[in-house]
């Protein structure tokens, strides 16, 4: 049985011409018997199939407005993901996991598909090491009075947190003090230099950042990729934008 895709419309214009309107809101104009348009909508809103409809059917199928109904049994691949952090964003992120369906939260990474490390300052040297472990992995750490979010890290597919590092590194045009500025929050985080506190964001920005966290958790289990794949995410609650930082794997040596 076939149903309407996700985000498609079928239904008549101010001029009595039937239309389809997908999720980006491209028109087409469908012809055909106004008695047969109506069956079909009805059919597709409900899920089922008729044969007289077929060649209608076939011209809907082509243009994406229909598609395979899920069997009754078919759900999602479950999700164990171990989220790690103190602040609001992983408490935000961790909620919002434990309302998806067929995902679990895992206390060890080790056993967990995927693991989340939501931070305060930028813990540099840990996240080297985390990353020198080779698994799928999502991170959100505070710089200034922003939430930076990813990129989430799928081996083989996604850039990696030494990919990002490099890049910023190559980028800055002080480098030097950027590391120095990493090395010092990690002497900081290990207790050894004293550092402020964190001025996390109000919770608008913390739910957003969660949010893009998730959703990058969710579109992976169901396609393989996370929604933002090659992309860093600055949440800045101040201006209230999501700006996007391409993040490209490095040249293998």
């Amino acid at each position: 049985m076939e149903s309407i895709a996700p985000g498609h419309h079928l239904y008549t214009g101010p001029d009595g011409t039937w239309r389809s309107c997908d999720e980006n809101e491209r028109f087409a104009r469908l012809s055909g018997q106004a008695d047969l348009l109506e069956r079909m909508r009805e059919q597709a809103y409900r899920g089922g199939s008729a044969p007289d409809l077929e060649p209608l059917a076939a011209v809907l199928r082509e243009r994406g407005v229909l598609t395979p109904l899920p069997g009754e049994d078919a759900d999602e691949g479950e999700l164990r993901v171990c989220v790690r952090g103190d602040g609001p964003v992983a408490v935000e992120v961790a909620r919002l996991l434990e309302t998806a369906r067929n995902t679990l939260l895992d206390d060890d990474p080790r056993t967990a598909d995927a693991l989340v490390e939501c931070t305060g300052w930028l813990p540099d040297e840990r996240w080297r090491r985390v990353d020198a472990g080779g698994g799928v992995w999502h991170r959100c750490h505070v710089e200034g009075r922003r939430l930076v979010v990813g990129p989430m890290t799928v081996p083989g597919r996604t850039a990696s947190y030494r990919d990002l590092r490099g890049r910023r590194l190559a980028a800055a045009a002080l480098p030097d003090e950027l590391a120095g500025l990493w090395s010092y929050l990690d002497d900081g985080l290990a207790g050894t230099a004293p550092l402020p506190p964190v001025p996390w964001p109000n919770a608008g920005a913390v739910a957003i950042a969660a949010g893009l966290l998730v959703n990058d958790l969710l579109t992976w289990r169901d396609g393989g990729l996370p929604a933002t794949a090659g992309f860093q995410l600055v949440v800045d609650p101040a201006s209230g934008r999501v700006d996007r930082h391409p993040v490209l794997p490095l040249p293998v040596a």
